[in-house]
């Protein structure tokens, strides 16, 4: 038994990590949804708010517990180091993150003919769903990225590694639906607005699995990607599901044709 709990130490788990991670969000999750309070009303939203750091959170326990790979963060401190210390990120892969977010945000609005005529191509949400936005979306890569998609690309093609985590992201959403006042329960459950949703999330998981590879490993390109992204897109109208889908699909193909090499390999080390 001691033999093998050793090798285990300082290999990534992200199966482990995949499953927690739904455990974790879907029982905070689940409660709110369960008392049918408000997203801001208390308690609900200290449930909310522990549930959407579950991606980081057991992230961070499973590289406490040695569930990871010393060669690449000697410890967790370094981990989220890769996440948010702005100077693990050269400056023109800001560029990078900035033109790929206004073709993401701003093409949808520009397809949508009769969006772009009757609101114009800006219009501002709420205020507090663009902080929630860009806060909580970058809280979420440290583990999408920076844990799962490296634990699984070691085995697994950078491409197909990022469809897993698409899969499992879209499954972490799955609660927000059945919890009233978020964007996700105005959209209803098993809805068109609803696929387009669910599959927008897994069709663009290959950009950011390119970017994490692309920029060596750095999960802050994700985390400025995921957080700007989502404050962009409040302060753009509301545009078919459909055309944010096609946006996603179409940028996440170019890319995964253009790195070929890249996206189509494992990377089961650190380079």
């Amino acid at each position: 038994m001691h033999a093998k709990a050793g090798t285990q130490r300082g290999r990534p788990a992200p199966w482990l990590y995949l499953f927690g991670v739904l455990a974790w969000t879907w029982t905070l999750y689940g409660i709110v949804a369960l008392t049918g309070q408000q997203l801001f009303q208390f308690p609900a939203v200290l449930l909310a708010l522990l549930g959407a750091l579950g991606p980081s959170t057991v992230a961070g326990i499973l590289v406490a517990a040695g569930r990871w790979d010393p060669a690449l963060d000697e410890n967790v401190g370094a981990f989220f180091r890769r996440a948010f210390d702005p100077r693990v990120l050269p400056w023109r892969w800001c560029l990078v993150i900035l033109s790929l977010i206004l073709i993401l945000v701003l093409t949808p609005v520009l397809l949508d003919t009769s969006v772009l005529r009757e609101v114009g191509l800006f219009e501002r949400g709420p205020s507090v769903f663009v902080i929630i936005g860009f806060v909580f979306g970058a809280l979420e890569e440290p583990g999408w990225r920076g844990y799962a998609q490296e634990g699984l690309q070691r085995r697994l093609s950078v491409l197909a590694a990022s469809l897993v985590v698409g899969v499992f992201w879209a499954a972490w959403h799955l609660p927000l639906f059945f919890i009233t006042g978020t964007y996700q329960a105005g959209l209803g459950v098993g809805t068109a607005a609803f696929w387009s949703f669910q599959l927008a999330i897994v069709v663009g998981c290959p950009t950011f699995a390119w970017l994490y590879n692309a920029t060596d490993r750095v999960t802050l390109a994700a985390v400025l990607c995921h957080g700007v992204a989502n404050v962009a897109r409040e302060l753009v109208p509301d545009v078919s599901n459909v055309a944010e889908v096609g946006v996603e699909a179409a940028v996440a193909a170019a890319i995964t044709l253009l790195s070929w090499g890249l996206m189509h390999r494992s990377r089961p080390v650190p380079e």
